[in-house]
């Protein structure tokens, strides 16, 4: 065993909390990754990101810092089992994410830990079956088409994205990267200067023998995603009917967790536009904690949302087959390396778990 549980039990408010150790050879196992973490943050003139000396690292960092990070790196690796062992006998859910505390660190020496979990409260949802008939009839009802104009607009933007593409290729040093530089911007305004849809046009965008077999294909991406923001909607207020007379105490814990995804959620979307997310707060003039009172109200109904969507699966004895998780932890280990498979295999539970309720619902009879 990596670590030692000293203490375990619930709490109020449907909390659980668990006291332990990591034992101190499996914290130096962690050492070395720890010093490369750390390494990554060092600017050093000579040596590339990564790549910094241990001795550098060390003078700079010190060896209780180069423990703690050790350490967390070891608790998230073992995290899943400590939580699987502490309640292995207790009939309890844990859900969202844990609340960690530090409570020992020193080089050589065991890594003090304290976890704080949020658990399923009793939750009441009502006659869901019927309440939410009124809306997945009236969406029934509602069938997806695409207009003239929705596809004239979507073949214009297709041409100003080769435009844009083709003028960028022309002029390889004239802001290649500036957000000015859009299909939008001013010199692909003009339609009549915009490349035209012909046999050469089409070739960009795969092997299609006809302009209206193109336009189809264009058309029938469109559909897709009309059909999927409709779905999106309808979900919305099948949800809002089922919370509408629900009854249940949402833990804190669980609201915390949802606002610490949607955080990373917008970390995430920072990072792909090639920015990082202290430049984007300063440029707002706001902070991670403006942000958090902010989204209070989004995280709680997204948290009050997968408090329903559990308990329906209970009620309705909706599960996910250990086959159908490996698989996608699997999908998900290969293109990402770095990714912990035990949280990734609670990730992709959640996420199974959740669609097949919502289909489920959707075939309510």
């Amino acid at each position: 065993m990596s670590f030692t549980i000293t203490k375990h039990g619930a709490l109020p408010e449907n909390e659980y909390e668990i006291e332990g150790e990591i034992h101190a050879e499996i914290v130096k196992g962690f050492r070395e990754q720890a010093l490369k973490d750390l390494g990554m943050g060092i600017k050093v003139d000579g040596f590339r990101p990564g790549h910094v000396p241990e001795k550098i690292i060390i003078d700079k960092f010190g060896e209780l810092v180069i423990t703690e990070e050790a350490g967390r790196l070891a608790l998230e690796k073992h995290y899943t089992d400590i939580l699987k062992t502490a309640i292995k006998d207790a009939d309890i859910k844990p859900l969202g994410s844990p609340s960690i505390t530090i409570t020992k660190v020193a080089p050589g020496e065991a890594f003090g830990f304290k976890i704080k979990t949020a658990l399923m409260p009793e939750v009441k949802l009502g006659n869901y079956k019927a309440d939410i008939k009124p809306p997945l009839e009236a969406a029934s009802a509602n069938k997806v088409e695409v207009t003239e104009k929705e596809l004239a607009d979507a073949l214009l933007e297709l041409r100003k994205q080769v435009a844009h593409t083709e003028w960028h290729k022309a002029n390889p040093d004239e802001k290649g990267h500036d957000h000015a530089d859009h299909p939008s911007d001013e010199k692909f305004k003009d339609e009549s200067k915009l490349p035209e849809i012909n046999d050469e046009f089409i070739a960009k965008f795969g092997p299609f023998k006809t302009i209206e077999a193109f336009k189809e294909k264009v058309k029938e991406g469109i559909t897709a995603d009309k059909s999927r923001k409709e779905k999106e909607k309808t979900r919305l207020t099948v949800m809002e009917a089922i919370l509408a007379k629900a009854d249940f105490k949402i833990p804190k814990l669980l609201i915390d967790s949802e606002l610490g995804k949607m955080v990373n959620e917008l970390a995430g979307n920072i990072s792909q536009m090639g920015l990082e997310i202290d430049v984007y707060l300063k440029h707002i003039g706001k902070t991670i904690e403006d942000l958090r009172t902010e989204w209070l109200p989004d995280a709680t109904k997204r948290a009050q949302t997968q408090l329903a969507l559990n308990q329906i699966a209970m009620e309705e004895k909706i599960e996910v087959s250990p086959e159908e998780i490996k698989k996608e932890v699997e999908q998900i280990v290969a293109h990402y390396k770095d990714v912990d498979p035990a949280r990734a295999e609670i990730y992709v539970e959640t996420v199974l778990l959740n669609e097949k309720v919502w289909q489920w619902l959707e075939n309510v009879k």
